[in-house]
């Protein structure tokens, strides 16, 4: 059993990677998560989002990918 767990994936980012984490954390697609904090920066109610974009991307961890594949570290 794998536990699914919050955090933010570098090696994906556009910007700071916290899309690409809640995207991988809810199971879909990481553009319909930049497409939604695109459309609420445009929403006249942009500044909240913009507060909650910086607080998660100082609070998530650092991650990757649970299911990405490791180097294999056996000598040859």
């Amino acid at each position: 059993m794998t536990t699914n767990q919050l955090h933010r994936i570098p090696s994906e980012a556009m910007l700071g990677g916290v899309c690409a984490g809640l995207a991988d954390y809810f199971g879909i697609d990481k553009v319909w998560v930049r497409l939604f904090f695109a459309l609420m920066l445009i929403l006249p109610v942009s500044f909240p989002i913009v507060i909650v974009y910086i607080v998660l991307w100082m609070v998530m961890p650092k991650g990757e990918r649970y299911y990405q594949a490791q180097p294999d570290n056996r000598p040859r």
